[in-house]
């Protein structure tokens, strides 16, 4: 069975504004916690697209202990009202086997096809004071953003790519056909950021 990999642009200034202000507000991890579980329980097809691939302890367990523990759980989950989908790859796997074939470093191939740390996008957002309590929480693994100068670079590398590599690697003409139209769409929102998520 195949990779289930999904994508979406992220409005990244309103998604952590609400975030903080959920947070640094009166009601703190309650009202984080319990906005949570709201959009948990959305029936909306977005939301469900989203949530049903979240690796999350969920509201049972949420219910049962509301800690900083669950915060990389809502930052996640809170992301959902403030995401629109766009087109997703169809083998991130192909695309981080097959790059370095084509002269990308294995590195670079890995973070396009699974995305940067989800730690390093809320180091780029979110106040001092909130951070400090995400970052506790957070360590690494939690994989699935590019911002603009991510696309960007690699669509400028993919119109650069000598045509002749493609005759030792025919199979790689598709997958840099579906990369190039990923990352040109996310270009087309410069103010937003790419998240993806494969299963």
């Amino acid at each position: 069975m195949g990779v289930t990999s999904r994508s979406w642009m992220l409005d990244t200034i309103e998604f952590h504004r609400e975030f903080e202000a959920l947070l640094l507000g009166s009601g703190e991890l309650v009202a984080l916690r319990d906005r949570a579980m709201r959009i948990w329980d959305s029936q909306d097809p977005l939301a469900r697209s989203y949530l049903e691939l979240l690796t999350v302890a969920g509201p049972e367990e949420w219910s049962r202990s509301c800690e900083d523990a669950h915060l990389v759980d809502w930052y996640r989950v809170l992301m959902v009202p403030h995401l629109i989908p766009t087109r997703s790859l169809r083998s991130p796997d192909a695309v981080r086997r097959g790059l370095p074939l084509l002269g990308w470093h294995a590195t670079e191939a890995r973070r396009l096809a699974r995305g940067r740390e989800l730690v390093t996008l809320a180091e780029r957002h979110l106040d001092g004071r909130v951070i400090d309590r995400l970052l506790v929480q957070f360590g690494w693994g939690h994989k699935g953003w590019l911002d603009f100068d991510d696309s960007t670079a690699a669509l400028d590398r993919m119109r650069r790519l000598n045509p002749r590599l493609f005759r030792e690697h025919p199979e790689l003409v598709p997958v840099v056909e579906n990369m190039f139209e990923v990352l040109e769409a996310a270009a087309n929102k410069p103010d937003h950021v790419l998240i993806c998520i494969s299963d």
